[in-house]
């Protein structure tokens, strides 16, 4: 049964390369988009690899082991992973896949760097990105950084390679259902260089040695905290430990709900990054956070008697960085991916009081 699963899907990707060969120019044009791409080939692809893409089998939305992202309207780094593979208990990522249109190739370190954002935010080991054309394997065990992201292709694949019995073994035994359900992924992990000391044994991922993913965040919210409360406190000499925890910490509240506000998709507008696309990024997150607060319940958009004066005064520079460092563009982590009660000890903990 396993051979026969095997050449199946073997000749039905071959066929997809042929009708891809035979009209190469159309969709390596402008033309063609994403969205055709993932109809024509890509969702193909990944069926003959045995998953159940449309779920035409698993009807159940609560028991269905691929989710599929269409036709959300977001930027590209908002945008949640094209495909989540969750076999068998449908709860757990085992690998995203990532899809763009072919036209544009995958050498784009942005396309690289939200693949590996995926990963790291949920702890799978390796991710996909591919346009059908190209077929990228990605090591999402390191934290995301731009700059460094495209050297963390492990594997490479052109789509005339589908068609080698040999160079497609190497996909088929890693991501088809029956591999994954065999173990491909965590056996594949086992073998990639290690980066850490300390394993973590669920589904083979390497954490950093010391800190997990949710610890390095709260890590870096209070190097955060503390360089934005240096800053008030220049600029605010009068303000005492009291006052100063709490604008600070009111400040990193903001900034830190719209980002959950944003890959949470409730907001389709970027938040964040729009407070430093133009004009003055203080001003802007003040005028966002009182359109906000029309909108949401709770304190943390509510008018402060300090940090909403306009006596308040701003070290610009300081903000305009702290605040680009938690948006879209410059950020590790997928809001979306943390747990919600490392976002609530954020929130709900009484941070340390400044003297």
């Amino acid at each position: 049964m396993a051979q026969e699963n095997f050449t199946h899907a073997f000749e039905r990707i071959g066929e997809l390369v042929a009708i891809f060969q035979k009209n190469a120019s159309f969709y390596l044009s402008p033309a063609y988009n994403e969205v055709d791409a993932r109809k024509d080939f890509i969702d193909k692809f990944w069926m003959a690899l045995g998953w159940d893409v449309n779920h035409e089998t698993q009807t159940d939305p609560y028991k269905q082991e691929v989710k599929v992202e269409r036709g959300v309207a977001v930027s590209e780094l908002r945008k949640r992973a094209d495909y989540a593979f969750l076999a068998p208990n449908f709860r757990d990522v085992r690998f995203f896949v990532e899809a763009k249109k072919p036209h544009v190739g995958l050498d784009n370190p942005l396309y690289y760097f939200q693949t590996i954002r995926y990963g790291w935010n949920s702890h799978v080991p390796i991710s996909v990105l591919t346009d059908f054309e190209e077929f990228r394997v990605l090591d999402c065990r390191h934290k995301p950084d731009i700059k460094t992201s495209p050297g963390h292709a492990v594997l490479k694949f052109h789509y005339t390679d589908y068609t080698d019995l040999e160079k497609f073994r190497n996909i088929y035994y890693l991501f088809s259902r029956d591999a994954v359900l065999a173990g491909s992924i965590e056996s594949f992990a086992q073998g990639l260089p290690k980066i850490s000391k300390k394993r973590v044994a669920a589904r083979g991922v390497a954490k950093d040695e010391h800190q997990s993913i949710d610890e390095a965040f709260l890590k870096e919210l209070d190097e955060y905290r503390e360089e934005l409360a240096r800053a008030f406190k220049r600029k605010n000499p009068e303000l005492d430990g009291e006052a100063l925890t709490e604008v600070t910490q009111r400040t990193l509240d903001r900034l830190v709900f719209m980002r959950f506000l944003e890959d949470k998709l409730i907001e389709t507008e970027p938040l964040i990054e729009d407070l430093n696309r133009k004009g003055d990024a203080w001003e802007n997150f003040i005028t966002t956070s009182r359109r906000l607060d029309k909108i949401y319940n709770g304190i943390i958009f509510k008018d402060h008697p300090l940090l909403d004066k306009a006596s308040f005064n701003i070290d610009e520079k300081t903000f305009k960085k702290i605040s680009g460092s938690l948006s879209h563009t410059n950020s590790p982590y997928d809001f979306n991916a943390i747990p919600i009660h490392i976002l609530g000890s954020m929130f709900f903990q009484a941070p340390q009081p400044f003297l």
